[in-house]
């Protein structure tokens, strides 16, 4: 089903308590089960998002305003205004706004529907891998 959205008469929908919003463009309400993509608005300082993955989907975050903090894999990186974010399926993730101004990030999930899951996990501990 074909569509032209307008940013700012998407459905608005508040994130976990504290964190901000998340504005819905495309998802599965459309009928798609190919993709989801919608624009999330951290608030400053607000809580860290909780560390997970998704079995199925891949994640990318296009950030669109500020910066904020990514922990991927245990590592952790600062993305900013125009940086692109590739998150493979499997791959344990949070994502925090601990600067002082807004942060807004479009994120695209991709198989969304059905495919889409969210597992709570811990950060893998690199020194218990076997080979």
């Amino acid at each position: 089903m074909f569509k032209i959205l307008h940013l700012d008469e998407c459905p608005t929908s508040p994130m976990e308590p504290g964190r901000g919003e998340q504005i819905k463009l495309v998802n599965p309400s459309l009928g798609t089960e190919k993709v989801d993509v919608h624009l999330n608005r951290l608030v400053p300082g607000g809580p860290r998002g909780k560390l997970h993955h998704h079995t199925k989907a891949d994640n990318v975050y296009i950030v669109k305003r500020g910066q904020g903090t990514l922990t991927a894999d245990g590592k952790t990186y600062v993305i900013r205004e125009n940086d692109v974010v590739y998150i493979p399926a499997g791959m344990t993730h949070s994502l925090a706004n601990l600067s002082e101004d807004v942060f807004e990030i479009f994120e695209i999930y991709a198989p969304s529907g059905s495919h889409f899951d969210f597992v709570a996990g811990r950060v893998r501990d690199s020194t218990r891998d076997c080979a």
